[in-house]
C-alpha cells in the first residue's frame, strides 16, 4: 500500500509540475481553439489559421465562415 502512495505522489508532483510549466501555453491553445469555433478571429497570430485562395488573398477560415463557401469547390 505504501509504495502505491508513493507513486501517487509522485504522479501527483509531476502534474503540478507540468501544469505549472505549460499551463499559459495550454490555456492559449484553448482560447484560439473557442474563439474560432465562436466564428470570431484569433487574438495570436501564431494560432491564426490562413489560407491563400486561387486569386491571391488572404482569407480567414474558421466557424463563422463555413456556410458562405459551401457550394465552392474545395481549395
Amino acid at each position: 500500500m505504501t509504495e502505491y502512495l508513493i507513486i501517487l505522489a509522485v504522479v501527483a508532483v509531476a502534474a503540478i509540475l507540468i501544469v505549472g510549466l505549460f499551463g499559459q501555453q495550454i490555456k492559449n491553445v484553448f482560447t484560439a481553439n473557442t474563439q474560432a469555433l465562436a466564428g470570431q478571429q484569433a487574438t495570436s497570430a501564431s494560432s491564426t489559421a490562413t489560407a491563400k485562395t486561387s486569386s491571391g488573398n488572404d482569407n480567414q477560415d474558421n466557424m463563422g465562415s463555413f456556410g458562405n463557401n459551401a457550394g465552392s469547390s474545395s481549395k
